[in-house]
């Protein structure tokens, strides 16, 4: 009996062994517990409603627990359906009988489902202001989810879940109208941590790429850190004018390596943000008239042209950008380096600039530069609130330097003060000049061995007006001169040049100057305002480096030069006085005595030259228009009396009287008394002259004459003044 016993009790533990290891490594399938696992999770969840397939049982027996398995299944969240490859939990026997939650922990793997489907379903088991945000502004795209979730004994998730999965295909509608597209990613999401792999997606349009985005909970903050990749690509003009919000820039293609990281609070504010950039800039047009620019790059082009750019762009609550590249300022390539660092408000900048291949001008000091010529600028400046302070400025080519040190500009580019200016360069006529402006205490020093004075005193004699530039402020300055020598042009110099010029509201309000020529031979010029008006006065005991000036007087040797202006607004009103010159080689002058069969006295202008005892000219100036009212000169050999105007550069238009001296010697003789006085008995023959017109550019002048019997009342007025003043 007892070997019955025995062997009934060893079969019955070998079949429980047997039926252990089955259900154990095989298991069964039945849905009997699919109402319990059901109703365990809506009561817990009554927004939730779990669809089970057949559920397949793996028993735990060590541990008391049934492994639930179940696949293609579904859960259905209000009117949305999720579908889910498998489910798999835990199930505690002994909490069957305890009646509590015996669920312990649950897997899940999805389907590819509706991005909006998930977030909800996330949002009615645990929401939270992050998944409301996300559930308003993101549209279509999939979701794969593969999940680990532990829950306690009531029911309740623990926090030490695991999730992870894929987003397809994301849209986002942000709350200032913007969409980020095509958003694509691998996630994996636990306890205060968020983790993504494999981010692309394209933002106006600019694809975007990141091999890590980590996103991790901190008290109320979340820390963000990664990087982001863009490939290279043209950049969208609303894009750029979002960021930039000048239009002119156009065309920019560029790529870029970044890593970043930064904080969110509560509220959604960016807060230590952190960016490490490598941007290379393949191009950037920048679009601009340029008119300021090209009076002194007159081959400058609409379109700035950047290409080749390397730089690199870190942010730390201050600003650093540096980077160098080609720079096309004209058809012909140059380098450009720059170092840009932003402090709060304040930015300052160390710029580069080669021009080797760009012609420069600077017309006030007469200095060209050809696109043969090496040249670099440099210039380092800070930016605070509405003014640059230059530290250093710089022109520098191999025999030209133009260095200016420790400036102030307003936000309208006008010196508000500056302590230093060292130039030294050869200008247009192969001069050296040598300059150097230092501050002192009241007043500014302006020194050297040698300064041409060519292009200013052309500007004084033709009075451009819309030339000037408001360099300062309305401040008044003053200005000590003190020059070893100093050109009036290649030929001539004056030596030992003093004085003082003061500057108020950008115009000379006072200015006296004097100098002198080899043997002792005198120069001056001043400047006064009296009631509003300027009044100019300029003396020399020679005349010739001044007088050639003018364009359209040519082969003048001697004489003196007195002259007088005195503007009032825009328009000045001159006269201009020569005395004792002679005059060759002037071709106008040469015409009208050829046409006029003057051989004789045209023969001595193209030999020795004709001597004029006095040239007197009473003009206007205005816009670059010269007014003549009146141009008289008289002499031995003939009198001329001219009006007309000359229009700078463009086109001269003269017409006037021109008598030999004989025929005014006949003249005058014939009055009673008088003639006897100032001309005597013997006068010579005949009455004549001409009239005459000279018109067309000033390379190509026109000229006509008509033979006059009669003088005009005007010229015997005149000549009559002159004849007494001489005699």
């Amino acid at each position: 009996m007892m070997k019955k016993i025995t062997l009934f009790i060893s079969l019955f533990i070998t079949l429980f062994i047997i039926t252990l290891a089955y259900l154990s490594f095989f298991g069964f399938e039945t849905d009997r517990f699919n109402k319990i696992i059901s109703n365990k999770v809506n009561e817990s969840y009554p927004q939730i409603e779990l669809k089970l397939n057949k559920v397949k049982l793996l028993l735990k027996p060590l541990n008391l627990k049934i492994n639930v398995i179940t696949e293609n299944t579904g859960i259905k969240i209000r009117d949305k359906n999720l579908k889910l490859k498998k489910i798999s939990t835990n199930y505690n026997i002994v909490s069957f009988f305890n009646k509590d939650f015996g669920i312990r922990n649950l897997n899940f793997e999805t389907e590819y489902n509706n991005f909006e489907d998930i977030l909800k379903f996330a949002r009615s088991i645990k929401d939270s202001p992050q998944l409301l945000i996300l559930d308003k502004i993101s549209n279509k795209g999939k979701l794969y989810i593969n999940g680990k979730i532990n829950i306690d004994k009531k029911g309740k998730i623990k926090n030490n879940y695991l999730i992870s999965g894929e987003i397809k295909d994301l849209s986002l509608d942000l709350f200032n109208n913007e969409k980020i597209k095509n958003i694509n990613f691998k996630f994996n999401y636990e306890e205060n941590n968020i983790n993504l792999e494999k981010v692309e997606l394209k933002y106006f349009n600019l694809p975007v790429s990141s091999d890590n985005i980590n996103l991790q909970r901190q008290n109320e903050n979340f820390f963000v850190n990664g990087n982001l990749k863009t490939p290279s690509s043209e950049i969208n003009n609303k894009l750029i004018n979002k960021y930039y919000e000048n239009n002119n820039l156009k065309n920019l293609i560029l790529s870029s390596n970044s890593e970043f990281s930064f904080n969110i609070n509560k509220k959604l504010k960016f807060q230590n943000a952190k960016i490490n950039s490598s941007i290379s800039i393949e191009n950037a047009e920048y679009y601009s008239e340029n008119k300021s620019l090209r009076k002194i790059l007159p081959n400058i082009k609409d379109k700035i042209i950047n290409k080749n750019n390397k730089l690199n762009l870190n942010y730390n609550n201050d600003l650093s950008i540096v980077g160098e590249g080609n720079i096309y300022i004209s058809e012909k390539q140059e380098n450009i380096f720059y170092d840009i660092k932003k402090k709060q408000k304040n930015i300052s900048v160390d710029l580069k600039v080669s021009l080797n291949e760009t012609p420069i001008i600077i017309k006030l000091l007469d200095f060209y530069k050809n696109d043969k010529k090496k040249a670099e600028l440099k210039i380092n400046f800070n930016k605070k609130k509405n003014k640059l302070l230059i530290s250093n400025l710089s022109l520098i080519s191999k025999k030209d330097k133009f260095i200016f040190n420790n400036f102030t500009l307003n936000n309208k580019f006008q010196i508000i003060d500056l302590e230093k200016i060292k130039l030294n360069y050869q200008d247009r006529d192969e001069i050296i000049n040598d300059l150097s402006l230092s501050k002192k205490k009241a007043h500014f020093l302006v020194e050297g061995n040698n300064f041409s004075l060519n292009s200013i005193i052309e500007n004084i004699l033709f009075d451009d007006s819309k030339a000037e530039l408001k360099l300062f402020t309305n401040k008044p300055r003053v200005f000590k001169i003190k020059f070893k020598e100093n050109n009036i042009d290649k030929e001539h110099i004056i030596y030992n040049l003093l004085g003082e010029i003061v500057f108020n509201n950008n115009k000379i309000t006072k200015l006296s100057l004097n100098s002198k020529f080899k043997d002792n031979k005198n120069v001056s010029l001043s400047i006064v305002n009296k009631t509003g008006d300027q009044i100019t006065t300029f003396y020399s005991d020679l005349a010739k480096p001044f007088v050639k000036k003018f364009k359209f007087i040519k082969g003048f040797e001697e004489g003196k030069i007195n002259f007088s202006s005195t503007k009032s607004n825009k328009k000045s009103n001159s006269q201009l006085n020569i005395y004792d010159f002679k005059l060759k080689e002037l071709p106008a002058l040469t015409k009208i005595l050829t046409l006029a069969s003057l051989q004789g006295i045209s023969d001595t202008l193209t030999g020795e030259g004709v001597r004029f005892n006095e040239f007197e000219m009473i003009f206007s100036n205005e816009d670059n228009l010269m007014k003549i009212e009146e141009m008289y000169s008289i002499g031995p050999a003939m009198s001329i009396l001219m009006e007309g105007y000359v229009q700078k550069d463009k086109l001269i238009s003269l017409k006037g009287t021109l008598v030999p001296a004989t025929t005014i010697n006949k003249f005058v003789s014939s009055i009673p008394l008088i003639g006897d006085v100032l001309v005597g008995k013997k006068t010579g023959e005949g009455v004549f002259g001409v009239s005459f017109k000279i018109k067309g550019p000033p390379k190509n002048l026109k000229t006509s004459v008509n033979p006059i019997k009669t003088l005009t009342p005007r010229f015997i007025t005149r000549t009559l003044e002159k004849i007494k003043k001489t005699n």
